[in-house]
């Protein structure tokens, strides 16, 4: 039996993209706690646009971002989370949509 060592590393370009958004929440005035929580739940998003998103490019622009982002709350909603879970999931996203330049998702929690 092998250790865990953590999550399989993203392909391109969401490593990137994680690495970035990294950065920039490194800079921020969060709590550390606070900048952990948002990047392991970016780090879920991306994971998940990776493995599920049809097309080159779902978040490059600004339309397709929040298609994207809209499709990961139903994913989200379809997976029996708690709506407590749910809406701190989407404010990371959101976050993390706003900090990498991509705009807002227009997703509100609740």
């Amino acid at each position: 039996m092998t250790a865990r060592t953590g999550p399989p590393p993203l392909p391109a370009p969401y490593d990137r993209m994680l690495s970035a958004y990294a950065a920039a929440l490194a800079g921020s005035r969060l709590a550390c706690s606070s900048r952990a929580t948002y990047l392991s739940r970016a780090r879920r998003f991306l994971a998940w646009t990776a493995g599920t998103t049809a097309g080159d490019a779902p978040l490059a622009e600004m339309t397709a971002a929040v298609r994207t982002a809209r499709a990961y709350r139903l994913h989200l909603e379809g997976g029996g989370y708690a709506r407590g879970t749910i809406d701190n999931h989407l404010i990371a996203v959101e976050d993390f949509f706003a900090r990498s330049g991509l705009g807002s998702t227009g997703l509100r929690p609740g």
